[in-house]
Order: C-alpha cells, then sequence, then structure tokens
C-alpha cells in the first residue's frame, strides 16, 4: 500500500533529517496513525533500538498495527520488556496484538512489576490473549493490588478469563473502578469497559456509564466517552 497524502510524503521526506528527539516524536506519533505499509513497518523497525525510550515505545505501538505479524518483531518486543516503562507497556501490547504466546511466560512475570501501569498492561494481556490458566496468577495479584490503574488491568483479564457464570461478578468488580478517585484508572475503566460490551453486558455496561455521568466535573469524561461510542459504531 502506497500512501498518496501529501502530509504522509512531507512527513517520511522530514523523518531522516529529524534530530530533535520532541520533533521527532511528533512526527512518528503522525506515521503512526496512516495504514501501515512496507515502508513504515521498515522505519518503525529502524527505531527498534533507539536511545530515547518515547522513540523506541513510538516504533514498537506503530509496528503493533503491522498486518502481517512477523516473528522477529516479535522476538524483539520480548528483548525489550526489561526496558524502560513506557516501552514494556509498547511491547506488552504489540505482543498481545501479535497473539504470540510464546511471550505468555515473560508477560506473567510482569503481573508483579514495580510500575502499576505495566502491571495493568500484563494483566490486559493475559485476558486479551486468552490465556485461561494464568487466571488464578490475576486474581491473586489483583487481592494484594494497591494501584487502581493496576486493578482496572487485572479486572479486565480476569473478566475476559472468567466463565460465564462469573462473568457477572467480574464485570461489575471492573465497574467499580470507573469511580476511582485515580482519573487514569477511570478513563481506563471506560475504555475496558467499551472494549468488553456486547448485548449481554450492554445494560448493566451503559447503566454505570450513566450514572458516572452524575458525578460533578465529568465533561472531560463525557466528551471521551461519546467520542470513544461513536468510534466503536464506526467500527
Amino acid at each position: 500500500m502506497i500512501h498518496n497524502d501529501m502530509n504522509y510524503h512531507h512527513l517520511i521526506g522530514k523523518v531522516h533529517s529529524v534530530s530533535d528527539v520532541d520533533e521527532l516524536s511528533n512526527i512518528l506519533e503522525e506515521l503512526k496513525e496512516y495504514p501501515t505499509n512496507n515502508q513504515l513497518e521498515k522505519l518503525f523497525k529502524s527505531y527498534m533500538d533507539d536511545e530515547s525510550p518515547l522513540i523506541r515505545c513510538i516504533a514498537f505501538e506503530g509496528l503493533a498495527k503491522s498486518e502481517f505479524k512477523d516473528t522477529e518483531i516479535a522476538q524483539k518486543a520480548i528483548e525489550h520488556l526489561n526496558d524502560e516503562d513506557i516501552v514494556v507497556m509498547s511491547c506488552i501490547e504489540l505482543l498481545a496484538e501479535y497473539e504470540y504466546l510464546e511471550a505468555v511466560p515473560y508477560i506473567k512475570n510482569l503481573l508483579r512489576h514495580l510500575d502499576a501501569g505495566v502491571r495493568c498492561t500484563a494483566a490486559e494481556a493475559l485476558g486479551d490473549m486468552n490465556c485461561k490458566a494464568q487466571l488464578m496468577d490475576i486474581v491473586q495479584t489483583n487481592k494484594v493490588e494497591v494501584n487502581d490503574l493496576a486493578k482496572v488491568g487485572q479486572r479486565y483479564g480476569i473478566y475476559l478469563l472468567s466463565n460465564e457464570s462469573d462473568e457477572i461478578f467480574a464485570l461489575n468488580r471492573l465497574i467499580e473502578l470507573l469511580y476511582s478517585s485515580n482519573m487514569t484508572a477511570s478513563y481506563r475503566a471506560m475504555n475496558n469497559l467499551i472494549a468488553v460490551l456486547n448485548e449481554r453486558n450492554r445494560p448493566l455496561i451503559f447503566m454505570a456509564f450513566q450514572e458516572k455521568l452524575k458525578e460533578k466535573k465529568v465533561t472531560g469524561f463525557k466528551t471521551e466517552l461519546e467520542d470513544n461510542l461513536k468510534a466503536l459504531k464506526g467500527s
């Protein structure tokens, strides 16, 4: 696929002449929004070992969108699971997107990572990859978890991996985190609830959203919720 967009060609022409990390990250973030083609995949691969954690993070985020799930890229992502936190999270998400089951033992080890965002992302990934053997590990970490952001990922993973008879209980536990005072956790809970939305759980989830919108100072939350629901309808 070759993009005929003038802005795309401008960005591609500019990317290798930029040395400032912030400027380079902005260009790569823009390019990441285009459907991946061979040119973009090659470009993002060239930044997997960049000296900047931010650039490495964006590179793996871009590669996560590739239609062709390259095992070489997946192995590289595993190598970076001991990298800076932002890079680790982007690599976990790539491995989940690729459904690269060889990575499961490595991701499982991250359930007890020092960073709450990493713990959250690891639990989400194990759920997305349908790793039912890891359910009890996630349950045990959730029992002792103190950070609401990590709890969101854990309860999302538990919901996805639970038996049908336990789904409502697991869903309600995730819904509880919509009301967290940790705004990052609250927004993450919203996004995860939208991700699991189906005909069976729709009434419960929409009732929770309506309750959340009764709170004061939820303008930003309301806007993002509406945008995400519109995007869901359009997908």
